[in-house]
């Protein structure tokens, strides 16, 4: 695909397999068209990864911390069972919407459950296990008090192995009326990056939130829609656009 924005006449010509397209620069087509190659652009230089909370790396994209914060804001959540800790800002980021913090990581870094501790002023109670074992799971809901209203973010391993199994294990744990959300479920799109893995084009998260969707109906595809919003839908801004999973209501 070749993309041309010529700012003089205020235009977007795009070139690839549907031929020849041309779009005003300042339209929501021309805003999703570079957007998406910004995003992939970004993310081979790293830019999600400059981000911090509370001092402690977070490596999100911005728009989905902020998008993550609006949600837990409304569904006020007792519990958030979270995979993937790496250098725990993200543990942190979530202590600002719950009450209980379970983190999930097969090896914790040196330093990264102290700071935690230090950095979170609600209880956290970390684990260290493989977070798509079922023992993983019935431990993590050992660890919750009865009748508490619980999220799941899953950003682990992203192999669709790794993730299915992890959606069959943690996702009862989640609340009617919660999600189980689960990250860089866009990791098609980055295949063909420098940084990229070609893999990725079939293996990733997608994937196995498809498959597991199939087989449960109590959940369903819905994000969760901005409180304040414009005619134009900015929500695919994001790494994981598709893949919050809402559990239906009783």
């Amino acid at each position: 695909m070749i993309i041309t924005i010529d700012t003089e006449s205020s235009l977007v010509h795009v070139t690839g397999a549907a031929g020849a397209q041309e779009y005003p620069l300042f339209s929501p087509d021309a805003f999703e068209i570079l957007s998406r190659q910004w995003m992939v652009l970004g993310w081979n230089l790293g830019h999600w990864s400059t981000f911090s909370w509370k001092g402690r790396q977070l490596l999100q994209f911005p728009d989905d911390v902020l998008r993550l914060g609006e949600a837990l804001w409304r569904l006020r959540p007792d519990v958030i069972v979270e995979t993937g800790v790496y250098d725990g800002g993200s543990t942190l980021f979530f202590a600002g919407w719950c009450r209980h913090v379970i983190p999930i990581e097969r090896q914790f870094r040196p330093g990264v459950r102290e700071a935690i501790f230090q950095g979170a002023d609600i209880l956290v109670t970390p684990i260290e296990a493989d977070s798509s074992a079922p023992e993983t799971a019935s431990l993590a809901e050992s660890l919750i008090r009865p009748g508490s209203r619980v999220c799941v973010f899953l950003d682990s391993d992203h192999s669709a192995r790794h993730v299915r199994a992890e959606l069959e294990n943690l996702s009862p744990l989640v609340s009617p009326g919660c999600y189980v959300i689960v990250a860089d479920s866009n990791l098609p799109e980055l295949a063909n990056a420098p940084k990229g893995e070609r893999a990725w084009r079939s293996d990733h998260p997608g994937r196995a939130v498809d498959e597991f969707l199939a087989g449960h109906p109590e959940f369903l595809r819905e994000r969760p829609t901005p409180l304040f919003s414009t005619e134009f839908d900015f929500t695919g801004l994001s790494y994981f656009p598709m893949t919050w999973l809402k559990r239906r209501e009783r």
